[in-house]
């Protein structure tokens, strides 16, 4: 297998038992609330927001003074490594998530 496509309209869940490393290479994920990988977990939320390569969109509004702020773009991250039965999940609607094996078989 060089590769695996994870696509599907909510929720993906991935557990690495190729015994290599993996990158798992989100490419979208919309109505994001919260992402766990390797023993590491993010939670938005009340923020819901878009992630994918080179864009994150919050789709929710933030007050910020007397300036409300409908769209804030930031980092996050998009491309994570998984050691040998490490996990991913994330709790979001659509998504399409590549993963590769570290020897690309």
């Amino acid at each position: 297998m060089a590769s695996q496509v994870l696509s599907g309209s909510s929720n993906p869940s991935y557990t690495n038992n190729t015994g290599q490393n993996v990158r798992v290479v989100i490419n979208f994920m919309m109505n994001v609330d919260g992402m766990s990988w390797g023993g590491v977990s993010y939670s938005a939320g009340a923020r819901e927001f878009v992630v994918g390569k080179g864009i994150v969109i919050y789709l929710t509004t933030k007050q910020l003074g007397s300036v409300t702020i409908l769209k804030e773009g930031g980092t996050y991250p998009v491309d994570i490594a998984l050691a040998p039965t490490e996990t991913f999940s994330a709790i979001c609607g659509p998504y399409n998530i590549v993963i590769v094996k570290e020897d690309g078989t």
